[in-house]
């Protein structure tokens, strides 16, 4: 259960200048980028500089946005679940159709921009980011310690903040909405407008309300381009093993178990011969790959074949 405070974003954090405030303050404080020594702007070089083109270049261009250990946090997993159940509540749509183990990496990696802030959480007046998966860090061009913890009305300009403020009341007030459209920017400042998104209310596992969630895949940049948000597909569903293939498994033991009897009774070999050590050996792999598959049918079906088979007493 998510603990009855701000996920991911410490007091502290809560309790400091904005970030683009920050950078302003940072770049007066520089003198505009001037070496006070030399008074010409200070070059990037040497082992540093080397070692993060190195890096940019082994990421394809991209500097690491988010590490496993910040988006599959097990709070965050929390939050996650909690997401997931609410927008199947609003849309009767599965948001993302992977195991439980594989949802914090399948919804970051997904083909569709996913955030979500704590408007509902209790003390909480300026609703902050507690979630954004690699999609939506892409596009608001930040990293994940940029984004959580970031007040959302700075997801947008000034002159859209009434537009929005009402679409997160409207949201509020009947639990969901779809096909908005809006004006967003960067935290560099690039502009771009969100389309067809579909903007909900997110309850606890406990039924607590707690805040909103975002979901879209595509955007209009200022040229009129249409982007669509691109991911990785999530992997496919895990099956359980079929009747066939416990069937197979079973008989390749009773084969195995054949072959060793037949060296020790046909041949005359004893379990010191090499031929025998081989045979037995490969008697209890498939014994062993026969049990984990029966393992698996069991806690993804439940019971075991056997009891498939039975009927019930009348």
């Amino acid at each position: 259960m998510l603990l009855h405070r701000a996920p991911f974003a410490s007091a502290a954090r809560a309790a400091a200048p904005p970030r683009h405030a920050l950078r302003v303050q940072a770049a007066k404080k520089g003198g505009g980028g001037k070496d006070k020594k030399g008074g010409g702007p200070k070059k990037a070089g040497g082992a540093l500089a080397d070692l993060m083109k190195k890096r940019e270049a082994a990421t394809g261009g991209e500097a690491q946005l988010a590490t496993p250990v910040q988006y599959a946090d097990p709070e965050v997993s929390m939050l996650l679940l909690s997401i997931c159940d609410s927008y199947w509540r609003a849309y009767k749509e599965v948001l993302m159709p992977v195991e439980l183990k594989q949802l914090p990496e399948a919804v970051y990696k997904a083909p569709f921009v996913c955030l979500a802030h704590n408007k509902f959480e209790e003390g909480v007046s300026d609703p902050q980011f507690v979630y954004a998966n690699r999609a939506a860090l892409r596009l608001f061009e930040g990293t994940w310690d940029d984004i959580v913890g970031l007040p959302s009305r700075m997801s947008a300009d000034d002159t859209v903040q009434e537009e929005r403020n009402s679409l997160l009341q409207q949201a509020a007030d009947s639990g969901a909405i779809s096909n908005y459209e809006g004006w967003r920017r960067s935290l560099k400042g690039k502009r771009f407008k969100i389309r067809g998104v579909r903007l909900f209310n997110v309850k606890l596992l406990t039924g607590e309300l707690y805040g909103q969630a975002v979901v879209f895949n595509e955007y209009e940049e200022e040229d009129g381009t249409v982007v669509t948000v691109v991911g990785e597909e999530p992997p496919p569903p895990e099956l359980p093993p079929t009747e066939e293939e416990l069937a197979a498994a079973a008989a390749a033991i009773e084969a195995q178990a054949a072959a060793v009897r037949a060296l020790k009774e046909e041949r005359g070999l004893t379990n010191k011969d090499a031929e025998v050590v081989a045979a037995v050996a490969e008697l209890k792999a498939r014994k062993d790959a026969a049990a984990a598959l029966q393992r698996k049918w069991e806690e993804m079906v439940g019971g075991t074949m056997e009891d498939e088979g039975e009927e019930e007493e009348p």
